[in-house]
């Protein structure tokens, strides 16, 4: 068993022995009315000596990742069929690997030609789509003059328009960013709007293709502009609502039903303290708010020492909406955490070094775990957050911020 492994299950174990003298964590937030409480079988109890990988219909792992070889640096999209968990495990089967020209952030499913994916760079030129059949880019797409992408966008309900985030480059200083309109068959630009924020990031449609729901990070430690999430109706182009972030920026979000007013997660990221460096934030916890559909937004505090482990970013988020479980990443905590989002409580922690990506297979059965870290994937059992140890594996080719679970 590898040393990743054995942390993990280490973390595991600690993680149910806390939950135990907590009663698995305290409330953070006021609970949703008529909220069922979720209270994971395994939570308060040791986990069995042996949990099975038994899929229905996992789906395809699908991640950005890079490494660096002869001296070149090498890209690509990685495809992860999970029905071959354990070929993956004995390192009989090896993912497929689509180059690319740059380094992946969010990678996006066109809704209707099942084949066909957009993926944008985070603060930088690169962008395109890719033929998952034909195993290749078909276009590049390229930024509006003077600015970057910021890692995401959503394609409309029909499938007619890419909605792309862009930023003006950090060393302007300036944090504004706006959303982009393209026409899908030739990515011409039809229009932009706001985001009502500064630093626009991860972008979500909703509201059967009438909303678009915007993280934005703020306009910096010495701004007056806060970190939030905007839902702006898209025909008007008219702010609908905000959910502000205190103190922090708002990176990622999830939300159910893909509805404005469903359950909300929202990664959230510190600044980094003064004198520290670029890279100081990750040494102080980021954060994770969560609003339950009908209830108010709140950070979660508690319990202290599961927070202390949550370091910079809270990067990926996934939420299984009939168990009502939120799954967060904190690559630099080497975390991976889970809560009740109606009632605002812990649920379980997991350490796993570098963890970034987190999404549910098809069949709702497990939520998938990817990490920069020999990019390694973790898969734990949803009905009661147990790891399924003789499924973790390495070498996915998935070392991104974000992974999807797709149905090839």
């Amino acid at each position: 068993m590898d040393r990743s492994r054995r942390s993990f299950l280490h973390a595991s174990a600690l993680a149910a022995f806390l939950a135990g003298c907590s009663g698995g964590g305290s409330n953070n937030a006021a609970p949703a009315a008529n909220a069922p409480s979720n209270e994971p079988a395994g939570n308060d109890a040791p986990e069995p000596e042996k949990v099975s990988y038994e899929p229905s219909n996992p789906g395809t792992l699908i991640g950005p990742g890079t490494r660096e070889r002869d001296g070149k640096r090498e890209h690509w999209l990685a495809l992860v069929d999970l029905k071959l968990v354990d070929k993956f495990v004995s390192k009989e089967a090896k993912p497929v690997l689509i180059p690319m020209s740059f380094f992946g952030h969010g990678v996006l499913p066109h809704p209707l030609e099942r084949t066909r994916v957009a993926i944008f760079a985070k603060w930088g030129p690169g962008a395109c789509e890719i033929d998952l059949a034909a195993k290749q880019v078909t276009r590049e797409i390229q930024p509006t003059a003077g600015r970057e992408f910021y890692g995401h966008g959503a394609w409309s309900k029909d499938g007619k328009l890419l909605y792309g985030v862009e930023a003006e480059p950090r060393k302007e200083g300036a944090y504004d960013g706006y959303v982009v309109i393209r026409d899908a068959d030739d990515m011409r630009v039809l229009g932009e709007f706001p985001t009502f924020g500064k630093a626009p990031h991860d972008c979500h449609i909703l509201d059967d293709g009438k909303t678009l729901a915007i993280t934005n990070g703020g306009g910096g430690p010495d701004s007056d502009v806060p970190g939030c999430v905007t839902f702006v109706d898209i025909a008007s182009e008219k702010l609908l609502e905000r959910v502000e972030v205190p103190v922090m920026m708002a990176g990622h979000l999830a939300i159910t039903g893909r509805s404005s007013k469903g359950d909300l997660a929202i990664g959230c990221t510190p600044h980094s303290p003064p004198g520290s460096g670029p890279e100081g934030f990750k040494t102080i916890p980021g954060g994770l708010m969560l609003r339950p559909a009908g209830g108010t937004a709140a950070m979660m505090s508690e319990p202290a020492d599961v927070i202390g482990t949550m370091l910079g970013e809270t990067l990926s988020l996934a939420i299984h909406a009939g168990l009502n479980i939120a799954g967060a990443t904190n690559p630099a905590g080497n975390t991976v955490t889970f809560w009740d989002i109606k009632q605002g409580k812990f649920l379980k922690r997991f350490e796993f070094a570098e963890a970034c990506g987190i999404a549910l297979t098809l069949d709702q059965r497990y939520f998938v775990c990817t990490a920069r870290s020999k990019t390694a994937v973790q898969i734990v059992r949803a009905r009661d957050l147990a790891l399924v140890e003789d499924a973790s594996f390495t070498l996915s080719g998935v070392s991104g911020s974000h992974c999807i679970v797709y149905d090839l």
